[in-house]
């Protein structure tokens, strides 16, 4: 009989384990994710696994293999690839299992490879950006026109010319020895770094908010932030996970930003 109760015991210990593991064993799991959506209607969010993606504005892919030092090194070998498949270049060291390209005229296309750290995710989850490589390609002979990298939770969204736009998470209020030293909240904010000084941060946006607006999300089990990108224009739009009936859910826009990207606009 003993015996009985301690296996019965030690099945619900396992059923509870298990039931815990989508969330308790998941750092990630609750946090704000981003979505990137471009005027062709392609998009990418933290599931999407593709291991090729299009290049804005191209008939040209991209495509991450492992490294042939991937053992010891995890890095991945950036390829790019023409409408038929066929490798047109290759770019050892620099890619990413998360990219994403598109082109600004002339044949020249910004691409960017991120390093995310999240579980469970394929990147695109706040927090979890560890770094960016950015390249401009020339697609016309493939040569590197342009190489930087950007931080840590520094999300690149778009291009526009020479300017490189990210969106920047806030930071809240924190304390240094002891709450002797306070550090002031900031607030979330898009700002671009341009190729001729790449270390010079410009504001272009800053946000009413640190980590997210005033809006409602009663009903809903996920935020989202998706960043729509236009020519001249982006609009970044907070979500909300929520049941819009017959068993369906649908991310339900709260609020939503329009900034312009042109270059005498700024804020």
């Amino acid at each position: 009989m003993k015996g009985k109760i301690v296996r019965h015991i030690f099945y619900l210990c396992c059923a509870a384990i298990f039931v815990l593991l989508p969330t308790g064993c998941n750092p990630a799991g609750g946090a704000t994710s981003y979505e990137v959506i471009y005027p062709s209607g392609y998009s990418r969010d933290c599931y999407t696994y593709d291991e090729k993606s299009p290049i804005e504005g191209t008939s040209c892919y991209l495509q991450w293999e492992k490294a042939d030092d991937y053992k010891k090194t995890y890095h991945y070998d950036m390829y790019i690839l023409d409408e038929n498949g066929s490798v047109l270049y290759n770019f050892p060291d620099v890619g990413s299992k998360a990219m994403r390209g598109s082109v600004q005229g002339d044949s020249k296309t910004w691409v960017c490879a991120e390093l995310w750290t999240a579980p469970h995710h394929n990147g695109y989850v706040e927090g979890w950006l560890k770094e960016s490589n950015l390249l401009l390609i020339d697609l016309s002979d493939g040569e590197v026109l342009f190489q930087e990298k950007g931080g840590e939770n520094e999300f690149y969204i778009t291009s526009n010319g020479t300017r490189c736009y990210f969106y920047l998470p806030g930071k809240e209020e924190s304390e240094k020895l002891f709450g002797l030293i306070k550090i002031p909240a900031e607030n979330a904010e898009i700002y671009y770094r341009d190729t001729s000084d790449w270390t010079q941060k410009h504001t272009v946006y800053t946000f009413d908010y640190v980590t997210e607006p005033d809006i409602d999300t009663s009903n809903g089990v996920l935020t989202r932030i998706k960043f729509y990108i236009y020519e001249n224009q982006l609009k970044v739009a907070w979500t909300s996970y929520e049941p819009v009936g017959n068993e369906k859910w649908e991310y339900l826009e709260k609020k939503a930003y329009e900034i312009s990207l042109t270059p005498d606009d700024s804020k």
